[in-house]
């Protein structure tokens, strides 16, 4: 019996890890269990979703999005957001994403619905809405033992970790990039420039660390995304004379073939779930070296190669510097990291996510 199941999340398009999390998700539901409905709360990306669009069916919420206008939206009902919304009954009602569609689907008088928990909210903001779910879903062991400490009974919480297809990223890896290297090492991100992946605490080690060697930095730093810090990072990038080693690349349909041509993937967001890049540079042999956040541990663990740092300024410069003057434990990690990767595809992730779909 095919069961009808309602996804929300704020925004489906490309430097957006949720996204591309619930795109990978749907691609690789059992199409003849499952009906997907896929509600969008602000932008829609048909490119984004051009390899799913046949498997799900779209509901476009307010179809833009301004600087701001969460605000705004922010302050109608959650009822009232969902009846706006949500017309039909689903058999399963999956709040995908923190905030609005966390807050709308608490509304929903549907018993059945999940609470898909990313990042944690570590100030328990939405804890009220949190407690009118059956089930918290998390991304991590530690995001689930976090919400058991915070109150919550551990027969409604689970984690499941996000299914990423490799082969769609493996497919894309070996295409050439228009980029060539003029360093020894390349570190390498992909992320939204926004806040919350503290690119400009990044960009100020960076600077640190180039200052400190006078010129015998041997290795550049390629930052894939665009977003809201973009003007700020580019301004403080050529006013402290960073061009000729950090190099911002925009955002592009395929990052994968950028990581593969790196050395070292660098998580040094404040906060994360289990970061969906992280786990890609894992899928391509790509060593992670990472700040504190949730999943960080669970990642090394499976990889073995990298390292796991604290989630500060200074444990970021003194890692970088490290690496830099000792790059031969980067190209260790490299042959590790490439033995271990397949410990994160798919096959070990989806019949998890099946069971907790058709428990609840």
């Amino acid at each position: 019996m095919t069961r009808r199941i309602l996804f929300v999340i704020n925004h489906f398009g490309f430097s957006n890890g949720v996204a591309s999390v619930l795109r990978s998700l749907i691609a690789n539901l059992n199409k003849e269990r499952y009906e997907i409905s896929l509600l969008v709360i602000y932008d829609f990306n048909e490119e984004f979703a051009r390899p799913i669009i046949e498997q799900m069916k779209v509901i476009r919420g307010f179809g833009f999005y301004v600087r701001g206008f969460d605000k705004i939206v922010n302050l109608i009902p959650s009822g009232l957001l969902y009846k706006l919304f949500v017309k039909n009954h689903y058999d399963l009602e999956i709040a995908f994403q923190y905030g609005i569609p966390t807050k709308m689907i608490s509304a929903s008088p549907n018993t059945h619905k999940i609470c898909w928990m990313h990042g944690f909210d570590e100030s328990m903001v939405l804890r009220k809405y949190y407690q009118q779910f059956p089930v918290i879903v998390n991304v991590s062991k530690t995001g689930k033992n976090k919400m058991i400490k915070e109150g919550f009974l551990p027969e409604k919480c689970e984690y499941c970790y996000n299914i990423i297809d490799e082969e769609t990223i493996l497919e894309k890896v070996d295409e050439s990039i228009e980029i060539k290297r003029k360093h020894t090492l390349v570190f390498i991100t992909v992320a939204r420039l926004a806040p919350d992946k503290a690119f400009m605490r990044y960009l100020a080690c960076i600077k640190k660390v180039i200052d400190e060697l006078k010129g015998k930095a041997d290795a550049e730093f390629w930052i894939i995304g665009d977003g809201t810090e973009r003007f700020k990072m580019y301004k403080y990038i050529h006013i402290n004379d960073l061009s000729k080693q950090v190099k911002l690349l925009g955002e592009k349909t395929n990052p994968y073939k950028y990581i593969k041509n790196a050395d070292c993937y660098f998580c040094g967001s404040y906060h994360e779930g289990f970061s969906t890049t992280c786990q890609e540079a894992a899928i391509i042999g790509i060593p992670v070296v990472s700040v504190n956040v949730n999943g960080a541990n669970e990642l090394n663990e499976m990889q073995g190669a990298g390292r796991v740092i604290e989630n500060n300024e200074d444990a970021i410069y003194r890692e970088l510097i490290s690496i830099i003057q000792t790059p031969q434990i980067v190209f260790k990690w490299k042959s590790i990291a490439f033995s271990n990767r397949n410990k994160f595809y798919k096959q070990h992730r989806i019949k998890k996510i099946e069971e907790v779909l058709d428990k609840y």
